[in-house]
């Protein structure tokens, strides 16, 4: 057998970490959860917390209900047997079709390209006309001095669009932190279009990044091309500062929702109903894509602190496969509950399918700068 060489001990150094950092995120939460006696699972998922703001929730809730036996979602349960009364669970269809040529030669450029110092070395390679504004980098941490929070904006004037991209979490001190962050101090309410709320530690994460010159370079890009759209990304952690992104960005007003496309992959929830139910409801273009068993759709869903319980939002997209080209997948009608990625046993997750989406290695591909040789980072 032929040795390795530098770059491919790297490569594996990077999985090893990677895999024991999903490793830590999933010990420490069920930590956690079980230490309080309120472990959730999908069966037996509340939706109610004990914090106010669940009034209109309850009350849509009681009122509105999917009879599975007629496929009628309605305020009348009739002669209905087998019904579903959470609204985010009445099966829709997105308002825009899922295109997987899109998410997999666009959007996964521009989500992997985050890994690199130098995101435009992928662009280079892949999306010759799209264009690095600048990377923002900072510490997001008031505990650690290597936990940092990484994000980027980009533009095509042939595509007309602007791109702003979010990297996912790196190394143990960074997942501890999250981790214990999230079970600490729970969620909070940061709007005036809603009354949902989002983990503290995902917002102040997000704020630090806008603040430290995100904000700017968007409102820079936006000043200078002012009807292109704009593409929110991220995967991991990043799919998290994505969707903080996309609301801060809708209650600001800086751009209208039906302006954005906001795509996340390997996304883990970070909101409560009312959050989930206001961006399924605000945004048109809104997917959030999963691999067939990521373990960060399976971590605990309630949260101790603040009494609260995760939804996702939709739409889910999900691949029960390698993700290879021409691969089948689905597109979720429900949000969330025992419907797609829902529907695999926890205890059988992967952490290799969290670092492998649409069948490349997300970091060792990233970290590359996206060659054209894009079978060589296929999933084993």
């Amino acid at each position: 057998m032929a040795p390795e060489n530098v770059k491919d001990i790297k490569m594996r150094i990077i999985h090893m970490t990677q895999i024991y950092d999903l490793l830590q995120m999933t010990s420490l939460i069920e930590f956690y959860i079980n230490s309080e006696g309120k472990q959730i699972d999908a069966t037996s998922r509340r939706i109610l917390g004990a914090n106010g703001n669940d009034e209109e929730l309850i009350e849509h809730s009681l009122k509105t209900r999917w009879c599975v036996e007629t496929s009628v979602c309605s305020t009348s349960n009739g002669t209905c047997t087998t019904s579903i009364n959470i609204p985010l669970n009445c099966p829709t269809s997105p308002e825009y079709g899922y295109d997987d040529e899109f998410m997999r030669s666009e959007i996964m450029v521009l989500t992997t390209a985050a890994q690199n110092e130098n995101p435009q070395l992928c662009f280079n390679n892949q999306l010759p006309t799209m264009k690095l504004y600048q990377v923002r980098t900072v510490n997001c941490s008031t505990e650690y001095n290597d936990v940092t929070c990484v994000g980027y904006t980009s533009f095509d004037t042939k595509r007309k669009v602007i791109s702003i991209s979010f990297k996912g979490a790196h190394g143990q001190d960074q997942i501890k932190e999250l981790t214990n962050y999230c079970m600490k101090y729970g969620l909070e309410s940061y709007y005036s279009v809603t009354n949902g709320k989002i983990f503290k530690v995902i917002q102040d994460y997000f704020l630090l990044l806008w603040n430290g010159g995100m904000q700017q370079d968007l409102r820079n890009l936006k000043y200078k091309y002012p009807s292109y759209e704009l593409w929110v990304n991220g995967h991991s952690l990043g799919s998290s500062l994505a969707w903080a992104a996309s609301a801060w960005i809708v209650n600001i007003g800086l751009y209208k929702p039906e302006e954005m496309k906001v795509v996340v992959m390997g996304a883990s929830r970070m909101s409560d109903y009312n959050w989930a139910a206001w961006h399924t409801k605000t945004f048109p273009f809104n997917f959030h894509i999963l691999h067939r068993s990521d373990p960060v759709a399976h971590t605990p869903t309630f949260v101790p602190s603040t009494n609260t319980t995760l939804f996702f939002p939709k739409t889910e997209v999900w691949y029960n496969n390698y993700m290879r080209q021409g691969d089948p997948f689905q597109v979720c009608q429900e949000a969330d509950g025992n419907y797609c990625s829902g529907s695999i046993n926890p205890n059988s997750t992967q952490y290799i399918d969290h670092l492998y989406y649409f069948n490349i290695d997300i970091p060792g591909w990233g970290h590359a700068g996206c060659p054209m040789n894009i079978s060589a980072y296929a999933q084993p």
